[in-house]
């Protein structure tokens, strides 16, 4: 906690065993280390995560410690599933995948690297005044839970969304009177109209309707 007044146990410089004390407050905060960098096993190009405990499909799931191997000479994207499994590669970070790491190598070894973990809880906004044309929302884009979108249509568009589980707040905001198609890169879709909101759903093969469109 950030207040003046904690409920943390504090070390003094006079106490003796300091890192018992450190310790126990690391075992306490391990849920907040789930996939943070592992510096034990990180070394050259092997990069080394923290494992934790993660829900998945509402079942409490211990995720092991693991390495990853980067590309020498490259942006290394490390990232992992909505399953818990962690993989890397020198693309992009994948659309309905869980950011980790943005890492840069030279010479065998890490010279930089972004530490983009977000909170669970983050589902952020995005607002996008697309052009009259079908858009695919990067991976960033979809990681954004409410989508409002805006510009001027001179006919129904597509906005392609990953096909991973996930849910979407969706507005079109856009004039000219058209409907917006909510469709993956395979599957059905469906279109919400000008002026209207919906939740939608991707169930990893189609995007469904969860909500009719409101104003």
């Amino acid at each position: 906690m950030a207040d003046l007044a904690t409920n943390v146990p504090q070390m003094s410089p006079s106490q003796a065993s300091k890192e018992a004390t450190l310790n126990a407050l690391l075992d306490a905060t391990s849920q907040g280390l789930l996939y943070g960098r592992n510096y034990i096993t990180t070394t050259g190009l092997t990069w080394g995560f923290l494992g934790g405990m993660i829900s998945l499909d509402g079942a409490l799931t211990r995720i092991a410690n693991g390495t990853v191997t980067l590309t020498n000479a490259a942006t290394n994207y490390v990232e992992a599933t909505r399953a818990g499994v962690v993989s890397v590669n020198t693309s992009g970070f994948t659309a309905g995948g869980i950011p980790l790491y943005q890492i840069t190598t030279v010479g065998s070894v890490v010279t930089n690297y972004l530490d983009v973990r977000l909170p669970p809880t983050h589902t952020g906004r995005l607002q996008l005044a697309m052009g009259d044309a079908n858009t695919t929302l990067t991976a960033a884009q979809a990681r954004c839970r409410i989508l409002r979108f805006t510009g001027t249509l001179t006919a129904q568009r597509n906005i392609v969304l990953p096909l991973a589980e996930q849910e979407w707040i969706v507005n079109n905001a856009t004039t000219g009177g058209f409907g917006l198609q909510f469709i993956g890169a395979t599957g059905a879709g469906v279109v919400v109209a000008a002026a209207r909101h919906a939740i939608l759903y991707s169930d990893a093969t189609n995007i469904v309707r969860v909500t009719a469109d409101q104003a």
